[in-house]
């Protein structure tokens, strides 16, 4: 029915919230450029929670998020 994710989300919204007539072509760039942003953000947090993670499962140490922002791991 939906060509992406993106595409059943932002056609979901719509059931929820309406903007006024002839604004929808602005609405849908609006929420677009949302959803991008809010999808970059969450795969950043997702990063660094995974750090976290590995240095509390793995290595046995508590560390805060700021600790592991620049955080790279590796395969091995």
């Amino acid at each position: 029915m939906y060509a992406n994710r993106a595409e059943r989300v932002l056609e979901e919204l719509w059931d929820f919230y309406r903007c006024e007539d002839g604004m929808q072509a602005v609405a849908r760039e609006v929420a677009n450029t949302a959803c991008h942003k809010l999808v970059a953000d969450m795969l950043y947090e997702a990063h660094i929670q995974a750090n976290c993670d590995y240095k509390r499962r793995i290595e046995g140490v508590k560390v805060g998020k700021k600790d592991v922002r620049n955080l790279r791991l590796t395969q091995e």
